[in-house]
């Protein structure tokens, strides 16, 4: 083997690319590579409150399934009806001639009021 030399070291290597393109084009996959992760944190942002308000569904539905389930085993409500009052019992003839009937007396119209004396006014010497 054998050992390089001291002025080949010393020269800068010849790559095959440009070092500007070679810059530009890794601060364009950078670039790219923060576009993509904050496409996919906000994809699975998306994809979180997506599955959320799937559960709150699946939740609600649970619940209308309950609800219906109790409304189906209730039995069916009642009709409140009021009794109807039996008729008045039928009188006898005699009871109906025995008693005579009452007419109605009007009432007397209700006294007027009091009559009160006004004092005289005079103007200013009211009070």
């Amino acid at each position: 083997m054998t050992a390089p030399e001291p002025a080949a070291l010393s020269q800068p290597r010849l790559s095959l690319v440009p070092e500007g393109y070679a810059q530009k084009a890794m601060a364009s996959l950078m670039q790219l590579h923060t576009e993509l992760m904050e496409e996919k944190e906000r994809r699975v942002e998306l994809h979180r409150t997506l599955m959320e308000k799937e559960q709150a569904i699946a939740e609600l539905k649970m619940y209308v399934k309950l609800l219906e389930e109790k409304v189906e085993q209730r039995p069916p409500p009642r009709l409140r009806v009021r009794p109807v009052p039996p008729p008045p019992p039928a009188r006898a003839p005699a009871q109906a001639a025995a008693r005579p009937k009452l007419a109605a007396v009007p009432r007397p119209p209700p006294a007027p009021p009091p009559a009160v004396k006004a004092a005289p006014r005079e103007g200013w010497r009211a009070w």
